[in-house]
């Protein structure tokens, strides 16, 4: 885990999301509700084609938060996310995170975090936390 100041900025590189991609999560989570992954049902839907899977789009942020804070915080952390607006085959994701507080002494720590298309529409927005790590 590196040592962050508040304010600190992080990031991922964007991410490209495939319909091949969104396929492979629905037989991972054995989730193939046919928004995900039947494009002539998801035309007749509001979506108006396939979206990925909310919890495709959340992995994201998760990476994030191990890249940067170490694999503990697979276990000593939380998120509360936000889905504001589908992601889609073709979308490019970009990740990036604010942290709002940091204590080296803990490791506890608190992220704002942001994933958007590539026309600059939020997606997903989450807060992020690490709890310290003797609680």
């Amino acid at each position: 885990m590196q040592n962050f100041e508040k304010g600190a900025t992080i990031s991922l590189p964007a991410k490209e999301i495939t319909q091949a991609m969104i396929c492979e999560y629905a037989d991972a989570a054995d989730d193939h509700n046919p928004l995900h992954i039947d494009e002539d049902f998801a035309k007749t839907t509001s979506y108006g084609g396939t979206i990925a899977h909310g919890m495709l789009s959340m992995a994201f942020i998760q990476e994030l938060m191990v890249r940067n804070f170490g694999v503990d915080y697979l276990t000593r952390g939380a998120i509360e996310v936000s889905f504001t607006a589908p992601v889609r085959p073709g979308d490019m994701i970009e990740t990036n995170g604010k942290v709002t507080a940091f204590d080296a002494e803990t490791g506890k720590a608190a992220v704002q975090v942001i994933c958007q298309n590539q026309n600059g529409e939020k997606v997903l927005s989450a807060k992020c936390s690490l709890r310290a790590k003797d609680a």
